[in-house]
């Protein structure tokens, strides 16, 4: 379409009825999904070439289409597969959908809001969400450098989503089973906005050490509470340790080390998944990397199709 076309249709607009208005507004928003999703289905394997996702041999050829994806045969082992192969994506319908879901994620929708959004089924709401969830776990951070902020939080246990429980059920009133077991997930960051989390069994030295002290350069400075397993963390990583014990009145030191950072960040985690009323722990890997995506602004609906597409279920 020419300018010219494009300004009278833009003029045609202001005649319209508000009906009218609501239908066009519909009609163009399908139309910038789609456009969405063909951009990244064109740009997916764009800065790499091709390869097969059964034998990684990059001698491939086109073998024509199938529901709307490109399909390629490889002359190596001679199987097919197409764009979505081995993808986090792969096998799920309604493609015309995705777009839409994708939005819901960016906005942090809840299973069955999302669901009537897109208008498909909860159990459908609830697989799409945790298949495009497996792209939020490979974006963790793989290095924290500079001041080093480390510190648990903890989450109810909870069996949310599970067909079979492994304990009796708790009850109000009567004899109860008390509180609920607590699950710790060990948050860590730097001040460069790179952000990690790992759930663990408990907030011993075993488990926090072979999650924490991969990830920590020499030179760093580690900043913790008063957990002692980091006194050892820090020897084995050779960084220096400063312990802000809350206690013994000491927040900051030398005016630049504390966790405060952390503290906010946790503080505004535990805000975000209030929404969601408990998550079962199964899952709860997946919802603290979908946060972690949210605040380092990585979470349009864009990035959450391209990722989805470039990720292999087996990350």
């Amino acid at each position: 379409m020419d300018s010219s076309d494009f300004l009278e249709l833009l003029r045609a607009l202001t005649h319209l009825s508000s009906t009218q208005l609501e239908r066009a507004q519909q009609h163009i928003q399908h139309h910038l999904q789609a456009d969405l999703l063909r951009q990244s289905f064109s740009e997916h394997h764009a800065d790499e070439p091709i390869s097969c996702p059964h034998c990684h041999s990059v001698h491939v050829i086109h073998w024509g289409q199938s529901h709307g994806s490109l399909r390629y045969r490889c002359k190596d082992c001679l199987r097919t597969f197409n764009q979505l192969t081995h993808s986090s994506l792969s096998g799920l319908r309604r493609k015309e959908q995705w777009v839409a879901y994708a939005q819901c994620l960016k906005e942090g929708m809840t299973l069955q809001a999302a669901a009537d959004e897109c208008h498909i089924n909860l159990k459908t709401s609830f697989r799409w969400r945790h298949r495009f969830l497996r792209y939020a776990l490979t974006t963790g951070a793989t290095k924290l450098c500079g001041i080093v902020e480390a510190d648990e939080m903890f989450f109810a246990e909870s069996f949310k989503g599970s067909r079979h429980l492994e304990r009796e059920p708790r009850k109000h009133g009567g004899n109860g089973h008390g509180l609920p077991p607590l699950v710790p997930v060990l948050i860590a960051l730097d001040r460069y906005e790179n952000e990690t989390e790992t759930v663990l069994l408990d907030k011993s030295y075993q488990q926090i050490a072979p999650a924490i002290e991969p990830l920590i350069r020499r030179g760093s400075v580690l900043c913790t509470d008063g957990n002692q397993s980091y006194i050892q963390v820090a020897e084995n990583t050779g960084v220096i340790h400063k312990r802000l014990i809350i206690s013994d009145k000491k927040r900051v030191e030398d005016e630049v080390y504390h966790i405060q950072t952390l503290n906010n960040y946790i503080s505004r985690l535990r805000g975000w998944m209030a929404r969601f009323h408990g998550v079962g722990t199964d899952y709860l890997k997946n919802y603290l990397a979908w946060f972690r995506m949210k605040e380092q602004r990585r979470d349009d609906a864009k990035s959450w199709l391209s990722g989805g597409m470039k990720i292999f279920t087996n990350t």
